[in-house]
């Protein structure tokens, strides 16, 4: 009598594992994607508003500078200033992924690829624009 109860109560066990580790799985692998999803728009939006105020004080010329602040997400693998773009290297569940804004000025400078909100001094010179990070 006892077996009995103790292999019901095993195969109760087994049928209720069976429905919840697939539903793990799931959401498992969706909190992954939305998170992959959520880093890459970040780092979107923060390539969008560095090169939107680059090619502002650009088009006001020197001496212009604004100072902006910067959400950088997790993930980031590092940001690179080439010519006339802003790439952000965004690691994800599935490799890497770059995200790509380009101003209508030559720009100079770094940027740190730490996890946070930075703040940056945006400022126009005679042939380029200079992104410093404010300490």
């Amino acid at each position: 009598m006892k077996l009995q109860a103790a292999v019901e109560y095993i195969i109760i066990l087994g049928i209720v594992l069976a429905f919840l580790i697939p539903i793990w799985i799931y959401v498992s692998t969706f909190h992954h994607q939305i998170h992959d999803q959520l880093s890459m728009s970040y780092a979107e939006n923060a390539a969008e508003q560095i090169t939107s105020t680059a090619d502002l004080v650009s088009s006001q010329g020197y001496p212009a500078r604004l100072d902006i602040s910067v959400y950088i997400p997790d993930n980031v693998e590092n940001i690179s200033i080439i010519n006339t773009m802003i790439r952000i290297r965004v690691r994800t569940s599935s490799g890497f992924s770059d995200v790509f804004a380009s101003s209508r000025s030559e720009l100079n400078g770094t940027i740190q690829s730490d996890e946070g909100l930075h703040q940056l001094k945006i400022e126009a010179m005679e042939n380029h624009v200079q992104i410093t990070p404010i300490q």
